[in-house]
């Protein structure tokens, strides 16, 4: 019986991870992106604040809580300015500046962790990153390279499901827990 009954959760935990949505870093929606990029310079406010409305809805189709990125050498994640922030290497890509005109600015796209001593309301403490990764993170220095992973987080006071979006900075700030890390060593 006891047999029995471990094998069900074992097949409901391999189904689970099986349809986990997964993602390459690579895999961001360079669409949203030139939307909030274009209602930076559009003079009717009504029609930036549509653009912005639309590059939500893309980016709530794409930034699913739950969805893992992961990165790899052509992708890496950079600890930005704050303690608790980083970014992609390969964010804007050539492609996607090539795509928007000269005043349009594209938006900065920052990752942003949580620990116990460093919290936001609205964020589960299921959803803080574990000690080890935030001690690496928080004794690095800026700039610092990484391979790893990392999972978006809900954000129940966001703009989006996972994400807030400063229009002032214009900064998309994506919430997320990090589950591995590993430096990456210069060559």
């Amino acid at each position: 019986m006891m047999r029995s009954i471990v094998r069900v959760f074992m097949v409901i935990i391999l189904t689970t991870a099986f349809f986990m949505p997964y993602s390459h870093a690579l895999d961001l929606p360079d669409d949203a992106f030139q939307l909030l990029a274009q209602a930076t310079v559009d003079s009717c406010s009504l029609c930036a604040e549509q653009k912005r409305e639309k590059a939500f809805r893309i980016l709530n189709d794409t930034l699913i809580p739950g969805r893992v990125i992961q990165t790899d050498e052509s992708c890496l994640l950079i600890k930005a300015g704050s303690d608790n922030d980083l970014s992609l290497s390969c964010y804007p890509s050539e492609a996607l500046i090539a795509s928007i005109l000269q005043d349009e600015r594209l938006p900065q796209v920052v990752f942003s962790f949580y620990t116990p001593q460093n919290s936001l309301v609205g964020v589960s403490e299921t959803d803080y990153t574990d000690a080890p990764a935030a001690d690496l993170l928080h004794t690095s220095m800026p700039g610092t390279v990484y391979e790893g992973r990392i999972r978006l987080i809900a954000y129940k006071y966001g703009d989006g499901i996972t994400f807030n979006y400063f229009q002032q900075t214009n900064k998309l700030l994506i919430h997320c827990r990090v589950l591995q890390l590993e430096p990456v060593i210069a060559k």
